[in-house]
């Protein structure tokens, strides 16, 4: 058990974002950023982390590990610390670490990860094989996905967890490639049952990035400026997105969806001017602003409260921010909160419940952020999610900021 290296939970002043007004209506989207650099705040609140030394059994270090959200309460897990599933836990603000499956061979290396298939089961997948874990039955199960050498896992996403159906992004390199990017793509429905793995459906896949919420695939082709919608059988539907951006795709510019949860709107990144959101409720305005310049890798957490993303400042700098969510905000984003000078990427980032936490590896660190244990004035009467809206509903209404306060 390793000790605390610090431990933050104090309020300090920070530089944060300002926010800029959006006009609504007129022929083509604004080119203001709901929020922007151009003047710093300070005197608000900062969230630092709790800071632990990535140690393991016996006194042995690590460096540079993979994480993975788990079911298990304020924890997640790791595939990078021996041949063997890690939980590492956070209990009473210190660390620890239970080891399972010991007997898993060939697992180190990070993977292809998943959220919780379901209180039971994780799974991940390497190159060319799936790695299932069953925690209840203390089983671990290795399905070959892909046999051919030329071809690989690209993706994965959970299709059906009670009837263990995944979709997987094969890669397949071309015998004589015209280019680096001259190889095919598909996209397969596999069901895995008991020792086997079934392909039920496989569809060819064009150049482009996809997506799933709990019944729905995205798939967002660069070239044409098309998205296309999919069930889990991956046969056509529909999704008010397809509409929006139907609507407005003279408008918008963008290669990755990041879709919230549960509210009606998603962040469209990768475009030259940044992040864009984009809503299809039909009680307030859904015409697409943009959001903030060179945002991504946008991730909520499992309550759909938080948000946290990168932002990309330059070559060497790249910054964490986190955000509050909320149908009380017009765009359902709060301002962003600086959490860290360096980044999370996937594989390095991972929320944990009960409590709400976002923890970040690097190098050979360990960053906890709790958004529920927290001290602010009225805690006894309010969360810090619903404390974190209030303050900031009020800074943006005397602004001005946003169409409130007019």
């Amino acid at each position: 058990m390793d000790c605390i290296k610090h431990v933050g939970l104090t309020i300090i002043c920070v530089l944060l974002f300002s926010t800029n007004a959006i006009a609504h209506g007129g022929t083509q989207m604004e080119s203001t950023y709901l929020y922007e650099r151009k003047n710093y705040q300070t005197k608000t609140i900062a969230l630092q982390p709790q800071t632990f030394k990535i140690g393991g059994l016996f006194g042995g270090f690590y460096e540079d590990i993979s994480i993975f959200p788990v079911s298990q309460d304020n924890a997640v897990g790791s595939n990078d610390m021996g041949n063997a599933i890690t939980i590492i836990s956070f209990p009473k603000s210190k660390i620890d670490y239970d080891k399972y499956f010991r007997n898993a061979d060939d697992i180190v290396g990070g993977g292809k990860y998943l959220p919780p298939i379901s209180q039971d089961l994780i799974g991940f997948g390497q190159v060319r094989v799936f790695h299932l874990f069953d925690f209840k039955k203390k089983l671990h199960r290795e399905y070959s996905i892909v046999s051919s050498v030329s071809q690989y896992i690209e993706k994965i996403a959970i299709a059906d967890a009670s009837r263990r159906r995944f979709l997987f992004e094969i890669e397949s390199q071309k015998a004589d490639p015209k280019g680096p990017w001259d190889v095919n793509y598909s996209l397969q429905l596999i069901e895995l049952n008991g020792d086997k793995n079934t392909l039920i459906k496989e569809i060819p896949k064009v150049r482009s990035s996809w997506t799933t919420t709990s019944d729905r695939v995205f798939l967002w082709a660069f070239d044409d400026k098309k998205l296309r919608v999919l069930d889990m059988n991956l046969e056509p539907a529909h999704h008010p997105l397809e509409d929006a951006v139907k609507q407005y795709k003279d408008k918008i510019d963008f290669s990755r969806i990041f879709m919230h949860p549960h509210h009606p709107f998603a962040l469209l990144t990768g475009g030259e001017k940044g992040a864009t959101i984009i809503g299809w409720s039909k009680s307030r305005n859904s015409e697409p602003h943009l959001f903030i310049s060179d945002a991504s890798n946008f991730s909520f957490s499992p309550d759909g409260k938080w948000a946290v993303f990168t932002d990309y400042l330059n070559s060497n700098t790249n910054q964490t921010y986190l955000m509050p969510v909320s149908e009380k905000y017009p765009h359902y984003l709060g301002t962003p909160i600086l959490l860290s000078n360096m980044s999370f990427n996937v594989g390095r980032g991972a929320w944990t419940t009960n409590p709400t936490t976002f923890v970040g590896t690097k190098n050979d660190e360990f960053y906890r952020w709790d958004l529920e244990n927290r001290d602010y004035p009225g805690k006894d009467k309010m969360s810090f999610h619903d404390y974190i809206v209030q303050e900031d509903l009020k800074k943006l209404t005397r602004e001005k900021r946003q169409g409130l306060g007019k």
